[in-house]
């Protein structure tokens, strides 16, 4: 089981840190109005987006491995 949250653009789980996880847990056990996200990139698409610690959901099995693409060289 692992944390994570949906990318936008392709909705593939995006694994979360431990960190962004301790805070969830933190936003689970006080009752506050204080906005709290993060920035994740997708595996996948490479997609980049902010994301709220409220959309942060517990997935079974195991998070997706990192795919290499090969990126062109900037000259």
């Amino acid at each position: 089981m692992y944390r994570a949250v949906l990318c936008r653009r392709c909705n593939q789980p995006i694994p979360v840190s431990a960190k962004v996880a301790s805070l969830q847990d933190e936003f689970e056990f006080t009752e506050t109005d204080a906005p709290g996200g993060f920035v994740a990139r997708c595996r996948v698409c490479e997609h980049e987006s902010v994301y709220a610690i409220t959309a942060v959901q517990r997935l079974e099995g195991e998070p997706r491995k990192r795919t290499l693409r090969a990126r062109a060289a900037r000259v």
